[in-house]
């Protein structure tokens, strides 16, 4: 594992406030991070839970007819398929809820 990608318990640690307090080295890597990285720390340590997000903002424009924002969560999820090619795809999910089943 590369040793710039955080691991679960980094990201644990990392947003632990009440840590930053009283850790020297906790406080500093609060300190050090951009919320991009850990955006991506987020994504690595649990795919799952940006799949979940990203799925209920797709059906959220659906209903409202945001074809802005569906282009945009569409474009994520692909973004997420290639980064986690282990996990089901979420763009197989998202055609399951554009396209209505055959009878």
């Amino acid at each position: 594992m590369s040793p710039y990608l955080m691991t679960a318990s980094a990201l644990t640690a990392l947003s632990d406030a009440d840590s930053a307090v009283t850790d020297e080295l906790a406080a500093r890597r609060r300190a050090t991070i951009t919320v991009a990285q850990a955006e991506q720390a987020a994504t690595i340590a649990d795919p799952d839970r940006l799949s979940v997000n990203l799925l209920n903002e797709f059906r959220a424009a659906w209903s409202t007819g945001n074809h802005d924002q569906m282009a945009a969560v569409m474009l994520a999820a692909i973004d997420l398929d290639h980064a986690t090619p282990d996990a089901p795809r979420l763009m197989d999910e998202i055609r399951g809820i554009r396209y209505q089943a055959a009878a």
